[in-house]
């Protein structure tokens, strides 16, 4: 399970049931009441564990681009070069409540690890694609739900304040906003969340594919190129935890 992800409801329904159990004994011993400690752990056992918070890059879309939907392809006819990949998940408050109505952006190298989109990309780092934009924007449905079309970024070497060698692992940067403002800025590190071809790491799956969030996107890209062979289709799961409180 990731970090970030709810509790299995039957792990869920467990605690509150002994932490339930414990309360009311307490109370009936005159050791303490129902809104006492027992409850206040099990509240605390129940909140989700926040997204932490990852550094933007130096590749983040600059001000005034324009964004364009879920699709991180110039086009629902374009041909980008490597795997494709759907990203998808739910924007969550630390409650396990849905966020709807939230800016989602998500922005990455394409499949030879190259931004091409930033100004600041230099020539010797990947090849280009003139089929892939590299960046989008969507909204979380009512349900919470947000859903891209893209490819498996590739991995890439860079030097790092000028004298340092770094790989960097292939990630996807993601942003929920509102009002024009970040909440949290993270990323997803591919090879760290769950992925499947195709059969459901989640019990939820069923609801993602009926949900507005792939609705839209299928709308924007072509119910064909989601997949009638899910199987050829990597779909990454990324959940996103808001603390609003902090």
């Amino acid at each position: 399970m990731l970090p970030n992800e709810p509790h299995p409801p039957t792990l869920a329904s467990r605690r509150r049931f002994h932490a339930g159990v414990l309360a009311t004994a307490l109370a009936a011993l005159g050791g303490g009441t129902a809104t006492g400690p027992a409850q206040a752990q099990a509240q605390a056992q129940a909140r989700l564990r926040p997204t932490a918070r990852d550094f933007e890059g130096p590749y983040r879309p600059p001000k005034g681009t324009a964004w364009g939907g879920a699709d991180l392809l110039h086009s629902r006819d374009a041909a980008a070069a490597g795997s494709p990949l759907l990203l998808v998940g739910r924007v969550l408050d630390t409650a396990g409540q849905p966020l709807g109505g939230l800016q989602v952006q998500a922005w990455q190298a394409n499949a030879s690890g190259r931004y091409d989109y930033h100004p600041a990309e230099t020539p010797g780092h990947g090849r280009p694609d003139p089929a892939f934009r590299g960046h989008g924007q969507t909204e979380s449905d009512a349900d919470g739900w947000f859903a891209f079309r893209t490819v498996r970024p590739g991995g890439y070497k860079r030097t790092l304040f000028g004298f340092l060698p770094w790989t960097f692992v292939p990630h996807i940067h993601v942003a929920v906003r509102r009002g024009g403002s970040d909440l949290l800025v993270t990323q997803a590190d591919l090879d760290k969340v769950a992925a499947h071809r195709p059969a459901p790491s989640h019990a939820d799956h069923g609801r993602l594919l009926a949900s507005d969030a792939m609705r839209s996107l299928a709308e924007a890209v072509g119910a064909a190129a989601l997949g009638g062979d899910r199987a050829a289709i990597e779909i990454i799961r990324f959940d996103v935890v808001l603390d609003l409180a902090a």
